[in-house]
């Protein structure tokens, strides 16, 4: 029982740490005045998952 309490505890503490990285980032989207600042965010952001990457791109020139 206290191993699987640890377990609980450690993933939501590496939830918490994942919801503040991503406020952090949107926080810098939403003030990047150009599109290319814009898309080396995200690239950054997903540079390991490829089609999360192109989704993102695509609904990011959407919005504009």
């Amino acid at each position: 029982m206290n191993k699987e309490n640890d377990k609980l505890n450690k993933f939501k503490t590496e939830e918490k740490l994942k919801s503040k990285k991503s406020d952090f980032f949107n926080s810098y989207l939403e003030k990047a005045n150009n599109i290319d600042d814009k898309i080396a965010l995200i690239k950054f952001k997903y540079k390991d998952d490829n089609q999360q990457l192109l989704n993102s791109i695509k609904n990011l020139l959407k919005k504009d």
